[in-house]
């Protein structure tokens, strides 16, 4: 059998009940927290420009465009809604796969919900069947099909999407294969154009894609069957150093869903170990922005090519900006969503603090570890190394703390970054 043959068997014969009770309890903590930061995001200028979009293309109301009080078809639902919840880059993460798997996943799955009128238990069925087809995927494509170039939540992300749809609509096992092989060969996304709007239309493009892919398989539109292995599959082509062997181990035993991350910043999750550690060394040691002379950071490879970014000319260039997001941390002593916008960016202070702040590279840490060096004009020197930041499944967040992020998120009234 293929691999995508492997995983629409899984998807047919996945049922609520043969789901463990404690995964349930992730996928529904992932929804709480992609409806907060689509929330969040429908008050971003993307989102206007997205709904400016289908005003004029029009579709027929199957599905909910989260915050705005419109309705349209179920792919323009997905798009919108995927780009929102990716526009403050507060979403979800799975490190291990490398992607942010609700922000394709969780619009596709309630644009299709709603359009049939699942129940909560199908919907819930659905996302975990998603989540764990696209972390297996990004687990096995691995960190370099990143490293190439490749946004790996637009080009896994997806195959969640697509998978969720699929289930949701009861789709046979030869037409989720179909829908695979459909969903492969609209594989793409850039790193190149991180920092910009383009970055979270990755991920509504990727929501819609899926239900896209599962619409033509259900009218029984064809594709290959090897989309992942083939001789010109995603493996060879995207990804030609994967370790897809171990790809299927598992499947339907072991889930991956526990291994979620939910973020406490709003910015990109390389810088949050810096943040977290200026935060802790502002407070342990009691000093200030005005007390620090210089900052060095250093970080493995991968995050030092994706946040290592000095003098940051827009708002959501910001957020991927670790000079940026350590001086907020150093003069504000905390960096919360609302930090990030034009008037901060061009602030002469933070400028003149991420003038002193040097990042550098330190093959020995691995992904996401770091080390945060600060020197006071006082000649002190103080580190800290974080090996997992807060909100990783190892030092996860409390209910309360997601309670209070989503609370945040679905009350504040305006955007408050702009480009």
């Amino acid at each position: 059998m293929t691999i995508a043959e492997r995983f629409a068997d899984y998807i047919y014969i996945t049922s609520y009940d043969s789901i463990p009770k404690y995964i349930q309890r992730f996928a529904k903590l992932c929804i709480l927290d992609w409806i907060g930061v689509t929330l969040g995001g429908s008050k971003e200028p993307v989102s206007d420009i997205l709904l400016d979009l289908i005003d004029i293309m029009g579709g027929n109301p199957h599905a909910t465009i989260i915050g705005k009080g419109v309705k349209t078809n179920a792919l323009f639902a997905a798009l919108i809604n995927g780009t929102m919840s990716h526009a403050l880059d507060f979403d979800d993460t799975h490190k291990d796969a490398g992607i942010h798997p609700s922000v394709c996943l969780a619009p596709a799955a309630i644009a299709v919900a709603e359009y049939k009128r699942a129940s909560g238990r199908d919907l819930i069925t659905a996302f975990i069947i998603g989540f764990e087809v696209a972390a297996r995927i990004g687990i096995a494509a691995g960190q370099t099909h990143y490293e190439y170039g490749w946004h790996a939540t637009a080009t896994i992300g997806r195959f969640g999407a697509t998978a969720s749809a699929a289930k949701l609509m009861g789709l046979s096992p030869e037409q989720i294969v179909n829908a695979f092989g459909i969903t492969g060969t609209q594989v793409s996304g850039l790193r190149e154009v991180f920092g910009t709007m383009s970055k979270p239309f990755h991920a509504g493009k990727a929501a819609m894609d899926g239900i896209l892919s599962m619409a033509l398989a259900r009218r029984n539109f064809d594709s290959s069957h090897e989309i992942f292995e083939g001789r010109f599959g995603l493996k060879n082509v995207f990804s030609p150093k994967s370790q897809s062997s171990d790809m299927l181990t598992g499947l339907g035993k072991q889930h991956h869903i526990q291994d979620i991350a939910f973020k406490p910043y709003a910015s990109a999750l390389a810088t949050h170990s810096t943040i977290q550690a200026i935060e802790a060394i502002r407070k342990e040691e009691n000093i200030t922005a005005a007390d620090v002379e210089e900052v060095q950071i250093e970080f493995g490879p991968l995050p030092y090519s994706v946040v290592n970014r000095k003098n940051p000319q827009k708002v959501l260039e910001g957020k991927f900006s670790v000079q940026h997001c350590a001086a907020i941390a150093l003069i504000r002593g905390r960096v919360s969503r609302d930090m990030f916008t034009s008037k901060d960016l061009n602030d002469p202070h933070i400028i003149a603090i991420r003038d002193r702040i040097n990042v550098l590279l330190n093959p020995e840490l691995t992904m996401f570890e770091t080390i945060v060096t600060v020197k006071t004009k006082q000649g002190a020197t103080l580190n800290k190394f974080i090996k997992e930041s807060k909100g990783s499944p190892g030092v996860p967040l409390t209910l309360p703390e997601m309670k209070e992020k989503f609370m945040d998120l679905a009350t504040y009234k305006e955007s408050l970054s702009t480009t």
